[in-house]
């Protein structure tokens, strides 16, 4: 009896070693397990497309000068066709403005001289440039009697605010320039050009007064 009793210890005993080491095994294999973790795809990411950076504007500098041009259509009695004081004025203006220092506008109305100094005493900066036409009648060539050859243009430049006379003067056509040369008469189209001659002529004096370089002249525009 004695004998089987410690067996049965024995056997019990034994047993339950096999128990704990069994748990033992599995909690050590538990625990040596790596665990996978799955890493996540890059994402792309697009690049913001730069904004494009607006062109300055160009600044354009500030004329040296500004000119009002006005023209006396209906002073004196002569006969002359409007069309002429059109090319005059278009003439002298176009050509005032070939300097690229100066700013130039043209009165759309008629301009007598009392109109062209209270324009000038209601301006600030623009000089008022007064043109007149008249026809040389004293020195008028009787075989061109008639022609545009024997007009002459006046001009008078008035301050801002003062309507001071700053500078004036005359231009004639190529005709009264070769005054004592024999000229036949001309025809309307060469009467258009020299007078336009004149009023770009007139332009480029009234430039030289303030001290600004014409550009070279362009061919005179009907």
């Amino acid at each position: 009896m004695l004998n089987q009793s410690r067996l049965r210890r024995k056997l019990g005993a034994g047993m339950a070693m096999a128990v704990i080491l069994s748990y033992a095994s599995a909690d050590l294999a538990q625990s040596g397990r790596k665990v996978r973790t799955s890493t996540p795809a890059p994402v792309s990411v697009p690049e913001p497309t730069p904004t494009p950076t607006p062109a300055a504007p160009s600044v354009k500098p500030k004329p040296r000068l500004t000119f009002l041009v006005g023209l006396d259509r209906y002073d004196g009695f002569a006969n002359i066709p409007l069309y002429a004081y059109e090319g005059v004025l278009r003439n002298l203006t176009d050509r005032l403005a070939d300097s690229p220092s100066v700013r130039v506008g043209a009165a759309q109305s008629d301009m007598g001289r009392s109109d062209a100094i209270q324009k000038a005493k209601a301006e600030t900066e623009a000089y008022v440039v007064w043109i007149q036409l008249r026809d040389d009648s004293m020195n008028r060539d009787s075989r061109n009697s008639g022609s545009l050859d024997n007009l002459v243009i006046e001009y008078t430049v008035l301050a801002p605010t003062t309507a001071k006379q700053t500078t004036s003067g005359r231009t004639y056509t190529q005709s009264q320039r070769n005054r004592g040369i024999f000229n036949p008469k001309t025809s309307g189209i060469y009467g258009d050009r020299y007078l336009n001659q004149a009023a770009q002529e007139a332009a480029d004096r009234i430039l030289a007064h303030f001290q600004i370089h014409a550009p070279p002249t362009r061919g005179p525009q009907r």
